[in-house]
């Protein structure tokens, strides 16, 4: 089986896309997969640089890589057309990787390389650098999960989920293919204006939504009011607190809210319910079904059936972290992110977190320069106008004195740097190269 006759196993008069409030039925998007699929196999003819020439929009989203010839790039600002040339290429047995809309090239690839057998598809892994990397994956590796994954998390058929965002983030690609599994219905919209966010999830009567934490943030600040048919929250990626909580639970006062860990060499990895929120922003709850954690040298190591191709488990995706004696899983950051200063070992989160606890500050990054921390944050409209002059010194010097009064002195960062936002890669997390040049 693979992705598109998972599809057709759907009534086809059923709902499966809104996108910008145009509707997409089953039935729809499996003979657009098929059309697209029959004209890359008949009008496909390859050029000396391995670009090959298409006719129609969605086929022309795709392209080649010189050398692997069974390996296809999808780039387009639709996510209907992302999923149309996904599914399009699995069903003649090319290898789809969805990159960014706002990739300039693909990435390098190493002379020599070649496609692992049973390959259904390529993903990017997300990381902090902005260099993605390529991993490959089987149809059971995510398929196999989807009634584990969509049980915990409240999906059935009936489920209408809001998602924003490109399907090159791979937890989006996920949760589209689960939802559509159940014969559920997903909802979108292109603008990047958290406004809009609420009046698609409204008009659509969204019941479910699956937003990054930094985009729930901006969506609950920006809601007109209780949408108490909202029934689930889902996110990942990045880290919540209690003020989060309390947020979502205003703009949304009937949900259940569940934030999962995962990585694209992994999956998903351990999850936790709004309700077992204590108060530590680093906790990301207990294990999946059929996962096992144990902390090796401080690194949080996985075993899961659920993994990429050529990943042998126990596995790391390079994050750091700890259990508790109740099996809770705290994670501290990446490895790359615990800076060594004057031999005392500082998480990058521990002061990230310490910083978003203040009301004053929506996001914060923290890296090393000059070798002392600096401090990266963007400051929350309610407290600053964003048509207001730079933050003055004095501000600065406020915050280092509230952020005393939870790390010690050796945690604190040397200096605050205020931004209008942090940049990001595809699934949401800060570019660290990127922040100097932002400021």
């Amino acid at each position: 089986m693979n992705y598109l006759e998972m599809l057709r196993a759907v009534p086809p008069h059923r709902t499966a896309l809104i996108e910008d409030s145009r509707q997409y039925t089953y039935g729809e998007m499996v003979m657009d997969a098929q059309r697209c699929s029959d004209e890359l196999l008949s009008h496909q003819k390859t050029d000396k640089d391995g670009t090959a020439k298409k006719q129609s929009t969605a086929a022309a989203a795709v392209s080649y890589q010189a050398g692997l010839p069974l390996l296809a790039w999808i780039k387009s600002p639709s996510v209907y057309t992302q999923l149309i040339c996904f599914l399009a290429c699995g069903q003649i047995g090319r290898i789809p990787v969805i990159l960014p809309p706002d990739m300039r090239h693909p990435p390098s690839i190493p002379s020599g390389s070649s496609i692992p057998d049973r390959a259904c598809m390529g993903v990017l892994t997300s990381g902090t650098t902005g260099n993605p990397r390529l991993l490959f994956r089987t149809f059971e590796s995510w398929h196999g999960f989807f009634p584990v994954q969509n049980s915990i998390f409240g999906v059935d058929r009936n489920t209408r989920m809001f998602v924003h965002g490109s399907l090159a983030f791979t937890g989006n690609l996920n949760m589209y293919l689960a939802l559509l599994s159940e014969g559920a219905a997903l909802i979108t919209c292109s603008a990047v204006h958290p406004p809009a966010w609420n009046g698609s999830i409204s008009l659509n009567q969204a019941n479910a939504i699956y937003l990054i934490p930094s985009k729930l943030r901006l969506l609950s600040r920006t809601s007109p009011g209780p949408a108490d048919y909202v029934k689930a929250i889902l996110t990942g990626s990045q880290s919540m607190d209690l003020k989060d909580m309390h947020g979502l639970k205003q703009a949304f006062p009937q949900s259940r809210c569940i934030l999962y860990y995962g990585a694209s060499e992994l999956s998903y990895v351990s999850y936790l319910c709004g309700n077992e929120m204590t108060g530590n922003p680093a906790c990301v709850g207990r294990p999946f079904p059929g996962v096992h954690i144990t902390i090796q040298d401080g690194e949080i190591m996985a075993d899961t059936p659920y993994r990429a191709l050529g990943v042998r488990t126990p596995a790391s995706a390079g994050d750091i972290g700890y259990l508790d004696s109740h099996g809770f899983l705290y994670l501290l950051g990446r490895r790359d992110n615990v800076y060594n200063i004057h031999g005392r070992k500082i998480p990058a989160a521990l002061v990230e977190h310490a910083l978003t606890d203040l009301d004053e500050i929506s996001e914060a990054a923290v890296v090393l320069e000059h070798g002392s921390l600096t401090a990266y944050v963007v400051l929350n409209p309610a407290f600053h106008s964003m048509d207001a002059p730079k933050p003055s010194p004095d501000l600065s010097r406020r915050l280092m004195g509230r952020l005393q009064e939870t790390l010690e002195y050796y945690q604190l960062p040397r200096r605050i740097r205020f931004l209008d936002a942090i940049p990001k890669n595809s699934s949401g997390k800060p570019i660290l190269s990127l922040l100097s040049a932002a400021e």
